[in-house]
């Protein structure tokens, strides 16, 4: 499997393909089987993708998980000292601000899928966390 990085034509929306190898792609977009997740439309290319080098075979493993682990942890802790926790809120906390509706600040808490693309499609920032929050079980 070869995973592209593909982009719209017309809106120019950024998406994934995964494909069995180059040929692949080209005979779906031949036959116009790749659409958009935007709009549909069938006009797609790939853009530039950085090669998946492996690593040798006699290189030490990497400490990442722990190192990952405390990036997470330490990103917890800024959030939830700056921010405000507004829980299922989220959604309408996010709106009351970008349209002026309450005081603009940092706010987290859960938000649905449906909540999360309407949210994208007004054009409201957001940014998943890596976490949970354990105020939601408070």
């Amino acid at each position: 499997m070869i995973v592209f990085n593909l982009v719209c034509s017309e809106c120019e929306y950024p998406f994934e393909g995964w494909f069995d190898d180059t040929k692949s792609f080209n005979s779906q977009k031949k036959r116009k089987l790749i659409n958009c997740p935007n709009c549909e439309s069938s006009n797609v290319s790939k853009t530039l993708v950085a090669p998946n080098v492996s690593k040798k075979s006699n290189s030490k493993p990497a400490k990442n998980k722990k190192t990952l682990a405390s990036n997470i942890k330490k990103i917890r802790k800024i959030v939830e000292k700056n921010f405000d926790y507004v829980g299922d809120n989220f959604f309408e906390e996010a709106k009351k601000i970008k349209y002026g509706e309450t005081k603009d600040r940092p706010i987290y808490g859960e938000a649905t899928i449906e909540e999360t693309k309407e949210l994208i499609e007004e054009e409201i920032n957001i940014t998943p966390l890596p976490f949970q929050s354990n105020k939601k079980n408070n």
